[in-house]
């Protein structure tokens, strides 16, 4: 989430960003050996950005395929995550761990979901398991019958934003800023506006905000002032 967030704000700032346009990129489940296809985005243009910093893209399945699982032991993660090399002991935890994944359906935001919980378990950063909770949620924009699992999901990223602010991973003052922001949003969106409005505060009082994220707070702590949950925005 750090380069995501750092990416975000060069984006707000300049106005501009690149998306991609595929280009698959096969990799090898770490556990399993089992063929994984990713897809790689090369330059294209996004036109925007929506209020809980989801990207505006011309790609229908941008985020889908941000995060894959194997077919086989349902390891998932980002292209990355495959690409880490495990020993015996370690491949043995992890497939006794997905176990539990076996007679369930997955689907893109399942594999999201997987993702997170697999980095639970293995304990990396509030800031990790926190991205993939909330890209889960943003693939549930646009799922209207799915909004209670959205919510979900944008709680559980709000959780580990929160112990990852508290574990002071983000070194950065603006992309402090940016999660604090961020942390705002996702209990204004799942109806906790005094929270919401706490949070907004925090990014007010914050010195060295980027302008962009001022002139965002005023209009989102606005909704939470008047109780707007609204969460396709």
């Amino acid at each position: 989430m750090k380069k995501t967030i750092l990416l975000l704000v060069f984006f707000l700032t300049t106005k501009l960003l690149f998306a991609h346009d595929c280009l698959p990129q096969l990799a090898k489940c770490p556990i399993d050996n089992t063929e994984v296809k990713f897809c790689v985005y090369g330059p294209s243009a996004a036109f925007g950005i929506f209020t809980d910093f989801q990207l505006k893209v011309d790609i229908d399945d941008y985020y889908e395929v941000q995060i894959k699982s194997c077919p086989k032991c349902h390891f998932s993660g980002f292209l990355a995550d495959f690409k880490v090399v495990y020993n015996d002991k370690e491949k043995s935890e992890i497939k006794g761990f997905l176990s539990k994944y076996n007679s369930i359906a997955i689907d893109d935001v399942k594999e999201c979901q997987i993702a997170g919980e697999l980095k639970e378990f293995q304990k990396e950063s509030n800031d990790k398991i926190g991205n993939c909770f909330l890209i889960g949620s943003y693939i549930l924009k646009i799922r209207p019958n799915k909004m209670e699992i959205r919510k979900e999901l944008q709680n559980k990223a709000r959780h580990y934003f929160m112990k990852a602010v508290a574990d002071k991973e983000y070194k950065n003052p603006n992309e402090l800023a940016s999660i604090n922001y961020l942390i705002a949003e996702m209990y204004r969106r799942t109806a906790d506006f005094k929270n919401a409005i706490k949070f907004y505060n925090v990014v007010v009082k914050n010195p060295k905000k980027s302008p962009w994220i001022e002139e965002m707070v005023v209009i989102q702590k606005e909704l939470a002032v008047k109780k707007n949950e609204i969460n396709t925005i």
